[in-house]
């Protein structure tokens, strides 16, 4: 359902016909004199309000986006500027160079390798077996770890040797 402003602007333009029109005019008889009062006013202010045309109208524009912005909360060119300035990129790509050597120093392991046996790290984890009459020992010496499995089946000597 329309309402009596969409109803009225649509008589105005000549877009209202057949029974909508006739209606729209029986509810309200004075319509056709508010239509006169309406095109007067619509003539007076089209003779007085004539369109100027900007000296400079780049400028124009760029003060009204630039207050937008300002009013939206959004950045300017000065803050931009002031984020991405140049000693601050220097100084941010100074403390990430600082950060991942930090991490570097920190995180790759460091040992010496001057005995050839010493980059071989190994851990025992675990020494039991699925036969329980097998015991086993581990002996942790200076450079060596030695398991020993009591009761395991002797190997053939043929076997030795492959």
């Amino acid at each position: 359902m329309k309402t009596f402003e969409q109803k009225f602007t649509a008589w105005l333009d000549g877009k209202l016909g057949g029974d909508e029109l006739r209606s729209f005019e029986s509810k309200h008889p004075s319509i056709h004199q508010e239509k006169a009062e309406y095109l007067k006013l619509k003539g007076l202010l089209s003779e007085g309000l004539h369109r100027r045309e900007l000296e400079n109208p780049e400028f124009f524009n760029s003060q009204i986006m630039e207050r937008i912005r300002r009013d939206a909360g959004g950045p300017t060119q000065a803050s931009c500027r002031m984020l991405f300035g140049l000693p601050r990129l220097v100084w941010g790509g100074i403390l990430a160079l600082s950060v991942g050597f930090a991490f570097f120093i920190t995180i790759i392991p460091r040992s010496d390798f001057s005995d050839p046996r010493a980059k071989y790290v190994a851990e025992v984890l675990k020494t039991t077996t699925a036969d329980p009459k097998v015991k086993d020992t581990v002996e942790n010496r200076k450079e060596t770890t030695v398991i020993k499995l009591k009761g395991l089946d002797k190997l053939p000597p043929q076997d030795l040797h492959h």
